[in-house]
């Protein structure tokens, strides 16, 4: 069916130059990545940007949103009007250079604009969508909610900035409009708020598929949570989790001085049993030092011990970590993404991406992609009543799978009348280190 689109012609000049073909990403290759498509270079004469402006065969306006639950339409064939808050940072490009930090918008309406060529295909809905620049203070968001053509919208995706979405969940609260946040994994951003839709999980989330992993193989007597001072208001949500579960007690806990830079004189091999593994897990992400002098020292003291280590994303991105310390511990980590690039629909997408763009995808592209065709989708089949099914539903992505929960504030239960904070996604992969890097566990 015909979509059409309206979109402001200084993004369209944004992303013709940030993806020009002489700006190629220079990220590193990971281990399990293809190399660069070998096909030729998209036309430099040619539109960087392919959206066609077209009048839709549909006279009906944009469904916009009651004041009611009750009265959200479900039909299908309808136009649905979305937008994209996206930070760009148009006002900090100086001619033909385009701000680093706008990458993250960049890819990610990059990796959308092919989803959205994707839901056309599909032929089961019509779309109207508008993007628009948040920018990166405080002052230009609140100038750009003053804009009157927000409120034709009825979905919104994005934006990014934690003071930028609760600024905007409580615009859109009253308003009834669906939020969709791809990026601020954080919680306590807006209460009562069943249209806000968070795709990436908070710490807490991560913190409970650990403990889920862990109880699955191994007693609660077993286990050692270790950081720092100012780091130990994490450890309530593992011993929150493990409680849940029940069994044999609590975790043990190691909480060390914020100044600890490494591990001399900390007897780790109280913590071992004889015949048992000993688990630890690190909550911890600041500090690679203290990280790495944990690895080192476990590796030193733990003999013919069998040992786990457990520990948060960004460790995947430490680079001055010997590989031989991940494997001698077993090092596991949570992730909310995996991408397969061995995969054919992921090298289909990145085709896709690279004959459009001219540069390859990174984790915003692919993001960008999944929480469109996601959005659309739920259009599709629910209209715009789909943040109620949404815990019934499940979505597999090339970048995350979604998997939603409902969560409520402290002391709230799911009664069935109580409304829930906002809907979260809980899917997290447990990722274990081999020798070609972090990969998900069997």
């Amino acid at each position: 069916m015909t979509k059409y689109f309206a979109l402001p012609v200084f993004i369209c000049l944004l992303l013709a130059v940030a993806c020009d073909p002489a700006r190629r990403s220079t990220s590193p290759v990971r281990p399990n990545q293809p190399a660069r498509p070998t096909t030729q270079k998209p036309n430099p004469n040619a539109p960087m940007d392919t959206v066609r402006w077209t009048n839709p065969t549909n006279p009906k306006p944009p469904i916009k949103n009651a004041p009611t639950p009750g009265d959200r339409p479900v039909g299908t064939g309808d136009d649905y009007h979305i937008a994209y808050l996206l930070p760009f940072l148009s006002n900090q490009a100086e001619g033909a250079t385009v701000p680093e930090k706008s990458r993250l918008a960049v890819q990610f309406y990059a990796g959308a604009k092919i989803a959205l060529e994707q839901l056309s295909k599909e032929g089961k809905l019509n779309l109207v969508v508008d993007v628009y620049d948040t920018q990166s203070s405080d002052a230009d968001f609140q100038k750009l909610l003053a804009n009157p053509k927000l409120e034709k919208a009825s979905v919104f995706i994005g934006p990014v900035r934690s003071s930028h979405i609760q600024t905007f969940a409580a615009w859109a609260k009253p308003r009834r409009k669906i939020l969709i946040s791809p990026e601020s994994p954080t919680s306590d951003l807006t209460s009562q708020n069943p249209d806000f839709i968070q795709t990436n999980p908070s710490l807490r989330v991560h913190c409970e598929a650990i403990v889920r992993y862990i109880r699955k193989r191994h007693n609660a007597d077993a286990v050692t949570l270790i950081c720092k001072e100012k780091e130990a208001d994490r450890l309530p949500y593992f011993q929150n989790a493990n409680a849940s579960i029940g069994g044999s007690g609590r975790f043990a806990e190691l909480v060390l001085p914020d100044a600890t830079a490494s591990f001399v004189g900390v007897d780790l091999k109280k913590y071992f049993k004889p015949g048992r593994t000993a688990v630890f897990v690190l909550p911890t992400w600041a500090s690679q030092d203290f990280v790495n002098a944990f690895l080192r020292k476990l590796r030193d003291v733990k003999g013919a011990s069998r040992v786990e280590v457990y520990g948060m994303p960004q460790w995947r991105l430490f680079e001055n970590i010997e590989t031989e310390y991940f494997t001698a511990n077993d090092v596991h980590i949570t992730s909310a993404s995996y991408i397969n690039y061995g995969a054919s629909d992921v090298k289909e997408f990145q085709q896709k991406f690279y004959d459009a763009t001219g540069t390859i995808p990174d984790d915003n592209g692919f993001n960008g992609y999944d929480v469109t065709l996601f959005t659309g989708r739920m259009l599709a089949h629910y209209g715009l009543s789909f943040p109620e099914r949404l815990t019934l539903e499940s979505f597999r992505g090339l970048h995350g799978d979604f998997r939603f929960v409902s969560v409520f504030g402290t002391g709230a239960v799911d009664d069935g009348r109580n409304l829930p904070d906002y809907l979260e996604n809980a899917f997290i992969h447990i990722l274990k280190f081999d020798r070609t890097g972090f990969a998900p566990v069997p």
